[in-house]
């Protein structure tokens, strides 16, 4: 079971930068970011209320509540609204096969069990060469800029650190609980940026339908339902499994911006891919068949 729901999560969220780059003709970044929690919080308090009624209690897990929702929803999301803006959609998918190595790093340091060893130290190297590949390479598209992907990356991170606090919040209140609070959080830090910087509704009458589609899409598919679904995944297989999902995640991403948006996709993209992907296998390994580090 923890792989098939691995599987239906890795095409979520690899559908989900075609979604971005859609939405973001017609929504700007801030704009983007709420509307998508905004459905998104509402979605998932449907789930909540049908399968949980736990409440969150005591002054510690709303702490990491708030905490999760901010570094792992309302900054990345407000980071991949701006890159899409800067890069390609392909390039994003690709900027978040990092996610995994991020997470092996935030899991051993906040003490959720992950283990330092030799390969673990190897993948990290590899993965870590792959990520400034990728980054630094030049893009394959004209809107493809170095200040996208990084903001990219930097989503990846941050994700990463979300995932990490994830696991003991969804632990405590059940996984759709977590995910509605930690989103409705969200919205309300997106909110008031959102009042800040524009707060007109009137500017919603003037996004073409193809953009309202994806962001309708976007919030109630690939962030309701695949936050409901990643929360689970936390709960049962912890973060660092969790975050392999970012396996296919970025080839799922790269062939739709490819086959929908005709992105090129650069060569150097594949082997910062590649390096990726083998670094997440070295840290992804039973600890028990390796050797400890240190």
């Amino acid at each position: 079971m923890p792989y098939i729901l691995l599987v239906i999560l890795s095409l979520l969220w690899g559908s989900s930068f075609l979604l971005i780059a859609i939405a973001a003709r017609g929504f700007d970044a801030t704009s983007l970011a709420f509307a998508r929690v905004m459905i998104g919080a509402l979605g998932l308090w449907a789930i909540a209320l049908a399968r949980e009624r736990r409440w969150p209690k005591g002054a510690a897990l709303w702490l990491r509540l708030a905490a999760m929702s901010t570094f792992g929803q309302a900054i990345p999301f407000l980071l991949l609204s701006a890159a899409a803006r800067q890069t390609t959609s392909g390039d994003l998918a690709l900027m978040m096969g990092a996610a995994p190595i991020f997470a092996f790093v935030f899991a051993r340091l906040i003490g959720e069990g992950e283990v330092w060893t030799w390969s673990a130290a190897l993948g990290l190297a590899l993965g870590l060469t792959g990520v400034a590949i990728a980054v630094s390479g030049p893009g394959a598209h004209a809107v493809s800029t170095f200040a996208g992907r990084a903001e990219g990356l930097a989503a990846a991170c941050c994700y990463a650190f979300g995932a990490t606090l994830s696991r003991g919040a969804s632990q405590k209140i059940g996984p759709s609980t977590a995910a509605a609070v930690s989103m409705t959080i969200s919205s309300g830090v997106l909110g008031a940026l959102w009042l800040v910087n524009s707060g007109s509704l009137s500017a919603f009458a003037a996004i073409p339908e193809s953009a309202l589609a994806a962001i309708a899409a976007l919030g109630i598919f690939n962030t309701a339902f695949a936050y409901y679904l990643y929360f689970a995944l936390v709960m049962r297989s912890g973060a660092t499994f969790a975050a392999l999902n970012n396996y296919a995640v970025p080839f799922v991403g790269l062939i739709l911006g490819a086959v929908f948006l005709n992105e090129p996709i650069a060569p150097s993209a594949w082997g910062g891919l590649a390096l990726v992907i083998a670094g997440i296998a070295l840290t992804g390994r039973t600890p028990t068949t390796r050797r400890r580090c240190g």
